[in-house]
């Protein structure tokens, strides 16, 4: 299925924010759950929440676009209710067949780690993710009913010395009175939720000598046993599938050497156990009580997200490049996804205007959009690289990369589909890469400062010295090509004769400039700025203007401009502190406007501004993306603005409304 046009229905225009056209790609997703007796699953991700129907494989709706930043969603067994957690904290409950909220719950920041349904729909259930407690609220008031506390922050390990809090499983009995939870990395614990009262405290790790924790909770259907999967606390790896009778509070019943992934547990109704064992790119399914595997799945890219139907009936695996969902009579239904589902970096529009051209996070490959058509043009460019950056000689004839090492840059042939040269020089990653206007030339520019000035007609290196003292956050050509600018991540910028390598002179970015007669905007948010007492001089683009009169770049709290030929501070922009931390700034391609995209900073949506040079005016604002704006483009007719997000998609703005406001 392509995400973006299915079978007539254009999902791009779906829930579309002010001013945007529409929005390419697929968002990042977080999320995933099932319901079998409704025959539909829903995907949490950045923008919002995706309900699909399984029959059709067909999205049905979109929810929760309002703030986006979805990471977790639950369906109530019988599908009846939906249940989602964002990056805020907030739990919103939704009646399915309507989709109104009638519930919105204050949880944890982020940290939520397990959303679950009481099977009678009375409750809903969340624990923290490592930092919190085990809360019950009722499923249609929101009312707070109980809250149980867990033991300590629990934390496990990735790699030496890096820390993380681990998940905490939660899950009701069936008849909705019974309330399991891990209490802390050793213990499970039931409680009756009318009188709260603790009926049982399973030992998990009683029998084991490693250091492991709960992984996955279900009680079986007759409300007497508890099936629990443990996980090494290092490896992260399947120890043994444990069952315990909770009357008795004895373990009955282990199963080792049946998994070697991460395990989530299901009982058919028939209370036969089911376990998916998750691996990277594979799940394989299992019926723990007789011993049996009963398939496999293998994929081509890692799994995002598992889960199974509360009666083990559908089991559905999300990757970045499929929708799987198996039947308990092994047939599999398959959702084929086009589009990448990370965050874009690097990102242009072809001479022509009818397509960009984008580079994605962690994507082996160069994708070409369609604007009007507004899918993947295939065949992509397979070039096996997870940087960001890429540049695109003006002529559009060829790509440079960043290789797979970041550290060696590779250059394509766009038509052919072929490298045509590998440049070594770098020892560090590289983080910036651009072409002169000319096409001359390449710069090349990584972690540690180093800068590199690439011949392209002999593809050798013309010249290198360090540029920086740190990371090379951004480098961009003066419209001449004889000079171009660089910037590390807390300054200075500095420009530099192309040819000779020489340091050209260093544009003052001190964090208020000398005169403050050369600021533009309200009076007050320009005294603010003299009075703040913490000095952030975080910049991570620089640009020129088209005439090549201008240096732009985007300061903490301000807009910045210089004179290019004197380096000699121009003009100010303080921006409101909704959108102090500025990501990419980039002039439209008369001059004669300049789109700035922020960070995200405690708001429902993040602005991109559009501000008139000569005056500082901020003429308009577009509010469309949950997080971080990483990249801004402008057509070359100027007419539409692509914006590109963490979230993972791209939307495309209307300009020409702008422009004659």
């Amino acid at each position: 299925m392509n995400m973006n046009q299915t079978d007539g229905i254009d999902i791009t225009a779906w829930q579309l924010p002010d001013g945007a056209i529409a929005r390419l790609g697929r968002d990042v997703i977080r999320d995933i759950t099932i319901s079998s007796e409704k025959r539909i699953f829903a995907v949490a991700t950045h923008i919002g929440t995706w309900i699909y129907e399984l029959d059709t494989k067909q999205p049905v709706a979109l929810l929760d676009t309002e703030r986006g930043m979805v990471n977790k969603v639950t369906l109530s067994d019988d599908g009846q209710w939906i249940a989602t957690h964002n990056w805020d904290g907030i739990i919103i409950v939704r009646e399915m067949m309507t989709q109104q909220c009638v519930a919105k719950i204050q949880g944890w920041y982020r940290n939520t780690s397990r959303v679950a349904f009481s099977s009678d729909n009375q409750y809903i259930a969340t624990s923290g993710n490592g930092f919190g407690d085990i809360y019950v609220w009722h499923t249609q008031s929101g009312k707070h009913v109980a809250s149980f506390r867990l033991e300590g922050r629990i934390e496990g390990k990735r790699k030496k010395d890096e820390r993380y809090p681990l998940l905490y499983p939660i899950c009701f009995s069936s008849d909705g009175q019974l309330l399991a939870y891990a209490s802390d990395k050793f213990t499970i614990t039931v409680r009756h939720l009318n009188s709260k009262k603790r009926i049982a405290s399973l030992p998990t790790t009683l029998h084991l000598s490693c250091p492991c924790y709960v992984y996955g909770l279900v009680f079986s259907p007759c409300n007497q046993y508890l099936a629990a999967t443990i996980q090494d606390l290092e490896t992260q790896k399947n120890i043994e599938v444990q069952v315990w009778n909770i009357n008795k509070e004895v373990l009955e019943t282990t199963y080792t050497d049946l998994c070697k992934g991460r395990v989530l547990p299901a009982y058919t109704p028939e209370s036969s156990l089911q376990v998916a064992d998750i691996y990277k790119n594979k799940v394989v399914m299992l019926d723990a009580t007789q011993g049996e595997k009963l398939d496999s799945i293998e994929f081509q890219t890692s799994t995002k997200a598992v889960n199974i139907s509360s009666d083990a009936q559908l089991w559905v695996i999300i990757t970045s490049r499929e929708i799987n969902v198996w039947q308990a009579d092994s047939s599999i239904t398959e959702i084929p996804i086009q589009e990448p589902s990370s965050p874009t970096d690097s990102m242009f529009f072809s001479q022509s205007d009818n397509m960009l051209i984008c580079k994605y996070w962690g994507e082996p490959n160069i994708v070409f959009w369609d604007i009007k058509q507004k899918k993947v043009m295939p065949p992509p460019i397979s070039v096996n690289s997870n940087g960001k950056r890429i540049a695109l000689l003006p002529c559009e004839e060829l790509l440079a990369i960043i290789g797979k090492n970041r550290q060696t840059l590779e250059v394509w042939n766009i038509t052919s589909r072929t490298k045509i040269a590998e440049l070594t020089e770098h020892k560090s990653s590289v983080s910036a890469l651009v072409f002169s206007p000319s096409g001359e030339h390449l710069i090349s520019g990584d972690i540690d400062g180093k800068l590199v000035v690439w011949n392209v007609q002999r593809w050798e290196k013309q010249n290198a010295f360090i540029a920086h003292t740190d990371v090379i956050k951004a480098a961009t050509f003066h419209p001449n090509g004889k000079k171009f600018a660089t910037t590390g991540l807390n300054g200075p910028i500095h420009v530099w004769d192309v040819t000779s390598g020489e340091q050209l002179g260093s544009p003052s970015v001190d964090f208020t400039l000398a005169d403050a007669s050369l600021y533009k905007g309200d009076a007050r948010e320009i005294q603010r700025r003299f009075n703040q007492r913490t000095k952030i001089r975080s910049l991570i683009s620089v640009v020129f203007s088209p005439c090549g009169k201008l240096i732009a770049a985007g300061l903490w709290g301000e807009i910045r401009f210089w004179d290019a030929l004197t380096l000699e501070p121009y003009m100010g922009f303080i921006l409101p502190e909704s959108c102090s931390r500025i990501g990419q700034v980039v002039f439209s391609p008369c001059g004669q406007y300049l789109a700035s995209g922020s960070w995200w900073h405690r708001t429902d949506k993040v602005s991109i501004r559009i501000w008139k040079v000569a005056t500082g005016e901020n003429i308009h604002t577009f509010w469309g993306h949950p997080s971080d704006v990483q990249n801004l483009a402008f057509s070359k007719d100027g007419n539409l603005l692509a914006s590109s997000s963490y979230e993972g998609t791209i939307l495309l703005w209307d300009m020409k409304s702008i422009y004659r406001s």
